[in-house]
């Protein structure tokens, strides 16, 4: 039992780390996307002349700015939540909730990371590219999404994991 405790534990580390990672990357996308975005400013405002590449390259980049860093919100708890209802619950109560809330939002990412996968395979299938100059294949914008799902659901997991484990832990205290 403990083999497999430690091989879980190990892991959960390592879906903690692909989360801290991802927030990372979400950060330094983000510092990228400031540098394109004020390069298009000034070409276009400045120099009279745009560039036909940085209004697509920055929609894709703010595609992964909003999905990859998820899992690492997720682990650090800073998402939204409702504290007004969750804190009128007992304590015991209160694990509960967090753990249905948990599997609801497992179940949603899960479903989301299918059906993004499959829509990402039918852009693939059929060759769509986007309607710009830059022609890019559109499953590989669009695989981004079903990839921060999948990440996100990870988490989701290991998060049910060590909640799962906190009240069989509280149990075994209490008798």
């Amino acid at each position: 039992m403990k083999v497999l405790l430690k091989f879980w534990h190990g892991i959960g580390k390592a879906i903690d780390w692909c989360c801290d990672f991802g927030h990372i990357m979400g950060e330094i996308i983000t510092a990228l996307l400031l540098l394109i975005i004020t390069y298009e400013v000034i070409t276009r405002y400045v120099f009279n002349a745009p560039p036909i590449w940085a209004e697509e390259i920055s929609c894709y980049l703010f595609i992964f700015i909003v999905w990859i860093p998820l899992g690492g919100i997720l682990k650090g708890n800073h998402n939204i939540s409702l504290d007004i209802a969750i804190n009128k619950i007992s304590p015991k109560n209160k694990n509960r909730v967090e753990l249905i809330n948990l599997f609801a939002g497992l179940l949603f990412c899960l479903i989301l990371a299918w059906y993004g996968a499959k829509y990402s395979f039918f852009q693939y299938r059929f060759d769509f590219r986007s309607s710009t100059l830059l022609a890019v294949p559109l499953w590989i914008p669009y695989l981004i999404i079903p990839f921060g799902a999948f990440l996100i659901s990870l988490q989701y997991v290991v998060k049910i994991t060590k909640n799962i484990y906190s009240l069989s832990a509280k149990k075994q205290g209490s008798i």
